[in-house]
């Protein structure tokens, strides 16, 4: 190519990006956008506040029961965190758990949505160990979410997050082995308010 046609068309091509950049539209900021992570949609169900209320970030002590059913005298510990997404129609919640030497164990999220016309949520887990989705459905009850569902290893298990307050719940999981007839605690985790 004539280095004076390079030159040219190179001039072309520069004037050309700078003057589409120029014309891009700037999106503006709406006030939703500046609290999506802290503040319910004020169209989104009234229901989701039973969760809402855990907005913020948590320090979470986790118990696990044992094969012979004792709990497990090590604790472990973890930071979940929970935000607004989807313009305050919803919630995302991030897990950080670390082992006893502060290496990180488990890094998963969970997504809930709450359906009004259908009285329940709709929850999926995902997490970096197991690289499967986990789906649930869930009520609120009196004050409680149940989830119910099959984790990332098809076992049939509940989740319940119970005695919410402004600094602290507990959440347990359980597991059947008889096709919900019978549920056994596998897992309890106690939570204190960090922000």
């Amino acid at each position: 190519m004539n280095p004076l046609k390079f030159i040219i068309l190179f001039g072309y091509t520069i004037l050309l990006s700078t003057l589409l950049v120029s014309c891009k539209p700037e999106r503006k900021q709406s006030e939703s956008d500046l609290n999506l992570e802290t503040q319910l949609n004020p169209k989104a169900p009234v229901e989701t506040n039973i969760l809402g209320q855990l907005i913020g970030t948590w320090e979470a002590e986790q118990s696990f029961k044992n094969r012979d059913g004792s709990w497990n005298d090590e604790k472990k510990y973890a930071i979940w965190k929970w935000y607004y997404i989807l313009d305050g129609h919803a919630i995302q919640d991030n897990w950080i758990s670390v082992d006893s030497l502060n290496n990180e164990n488990i890094i998963g999220t969970n997504i809930r949505i709450y359906n009004s016309e259908e009285n329940q949520w709709y929850m999926a887990w995902i997490d970096k160990s197991n690289r499967r989705l986990a789906t649930f459905t869930a009520i609120n009850d009196s004050g409680t979410v149940i989830m119910d569902g099959t984790n990332a290893k098809r076992q049939h298990i509940r989740n319940t997050f119970f005695n919410i307050s402004e600094n602290e719940f507990d959440w347990k999981q359980e597991w059947t082995f008889d096709e919900g007839k019978s549920w056994v605690i596998v897992t309890k985790i106690h939570c204190k308010r960090k922000l």
